[in-house]
């Protein structure tokens, strides 16, 4: 992070390359943190364990976390989900004791619980908003992206919300740089908006492959830009079949070139 100023990172117009960690001065009464802001603690009890990030989180970009300690004498895990108020502005002294439903109750934030396979010792897991509101998460003993929450509003900032509750005893945020997390807008393994096949389309002009070719057909047919950048579609790409297995001879990718969409079908 080099020298930046701690209040720099926590602009709320921080760029994605920003490292991400806790924020540091707004969590609940019984959060302990280490020095770097990588680690959250709860010192006792099971709840005002509530931590949010440093900056806004970019669509699609996943928040990493592993779990550190776990309590077993607790009942319920770990909550997760997004807020649009800004962390900073808020007084950690007025912070409620759950996330949910709590602060859910207020307004502004959106928070659900995660599911027992994800609250043991060393597991990693991953959850993000997309650009239709939806929030997914996904952990090693998952071969697929799992539905949390929906009707999230994108149209503002968000920060991502975590409550270290009952069993969940202690968290650390992975990642050092945003772009680390998959938001650098390179290939993506599988298709941002259906999560289920390979995003295998290039967009034009902005050179984004997050999406499979049938999604980014429906995105350009809706007239709709780019979900990560919001640059107008020109143009899509399809890479051939050789080309994706790494042949030699696979030749130039096959242009598919976007129906104009005031077209009569």
């Amino acid at each position: 992070m080099g020298t930046w100023p701690i209040t720099w990172l926590l602009t709320p117009n921080a760029s994605p390359a920003v490292a991400l960690f806790f924020h540091p001065f707004t969590y609940g009464s019984q959060v302990l943190m280490d020095e770097f802001h990588h680690v959250a603690e709860r010192a006792s009890s099971f709840h005002d364990g509530i931590i949010f990030t440093n900056r806004p989180i970019q669509l699609h970009e996943k928040v990493t976390l592993k779990i550190l300690k776990k309590e077993p004498r607790w009942h319920g895990g770990l909550r997760v989900g997004f807020t649009s108020m800004d962390p900073s502005k808020m007084d950690p002294g007025h912070l409620p004791p759950f996330a949910c439903p709590n602060l859910v109750m207020q307004g502004k934030t959106w928070a659900a619980v995660l599911p027992d396979q994800c609250i043991e010792e060393g597991t990693i897991l991953k959850f993000w908003v997309d650009h239709r509101g939806r929030v997914f998460f996904r952990s090693q003993q998952e071969a697929r992206n799992l539905p949390l929450l929906k009707g999230i509003p994108v149209n503002g900032r968000l920060w991502a919300i975590i409550d270290v509750y009952g069993q969940t005893k202690a968290v650390q945020i992975l990642g050092e740089h945003a772009a680390a997390l998959g938001t650098d807008g390179g290939d993506a393994k599988e298709c941002i908006i259906c999560c289920s096949h390979e995003a295998n389309a290039l967009l034009q002009p902005c050179g984004h492959a997050t999406l499979c070719h049938c999604c980014a057909q429906e995105v350009f047919h809706n007239n709709q830009p780019c979900p990560f950048c919001r640059e107008k579609i020109q143009d899509i790409v399809q890479p051939s079949v050789h080309a994706r297995n790494g042949s030699s001879d696979a030749g130039s990718p096959n242009h598919s070139p976007a129906p104009d969409p005031s077209s009569t079908v």
